[in-house]
């Protein structure tokens, strides 16, 4: 009789693990799997700082020649925000499409089926917003009309008012008030709401 057990509980818990969505993590997607995994690839390059503000740290380099190996050899080193998402998401196996210039960050935004949510559409009625899943890409403006810094989201919490994400080429020094393009590595970061422009999904569903 236990022998019986054994075999009718070894078939169940294969026909579980079987199942589609069972990629390792229980009721994960394969695509949550994914955005978990570019996620915990930003979040190990936290800490990142440039010896100098130069972008001078060599880990730099690599952000720049995942883009491209002439992208790399550019002197002075160009700003890496970009860099660093495609990064993050090559390393994780995909290969963000579409995106003309990757290391241009306006670029990752041009695609509007892509868009999911806007300072706009955040205004409107919160209860028909689609809300952005971590890993997703948050743009941001600081003048002129076009996104000049991304980042990749963790999570944002509308009721609290702000938005967690991983950025590089920035600081944590009054992140939650301010967005620094210039800032010397690779940062965690808490902001308000209103300073994101757009959030995109480049993952899929």
């Amino acid at each position: 009789m236990a022998t019986k057990r054994y075999f009718i509980g070894l078939i169940l818990l294969l026909t579980f693990c079987l199942r589609p969505d069972c990629r390792g993590q229980v009721g994960l997607t394969p695509n949550d799997s994914l955005r978990e995994v570019i996620y915990k690839i930003a979040l190990a390059e936290v800490g990142l700082r440039e010896p100098h503000g130069r972008n001078d740290h060599p880990r730099i380099l690599d952000y720049h020649r995942s883009v491209s190996s002439y992208l790399a050899k550019l002197k002075p080193i160009p700003p890496y925000c970009a860099s660093f998402v495609y990064y993050c998401y090559s390393k994780a196996g995909l290969k963000p499409t579409a995106i003309s210039a990757p290391a241009r960050a306006r670029d990752w935004f041009k695609v509007d089926s892509r868009i999911v949510l806007t300072q706009q559409t955040l205004r409107g009625n919160r209860r028909m917003v689609k809300m952005p899943k971590r890993g997703d890409v948050v743009g941001y403006i600081f003048s002129g009309g076009n996104i000049s810094h991304i980042e990749i989201l963790d999570k944002i919490d509308i009721e609290e008012g702000y938005i967690y994400a991983i950025g590089a080429n920035t600081s944590g020094s009054n992140a939650y008030n301010t967005v620094n393009r210039e800032g010397d590595g690779v940062y965690y970061v808490r902001r308000r709401i209103k300073m994101f422009y757009r959030i995109a999904n480049i993952v899929g569903k």
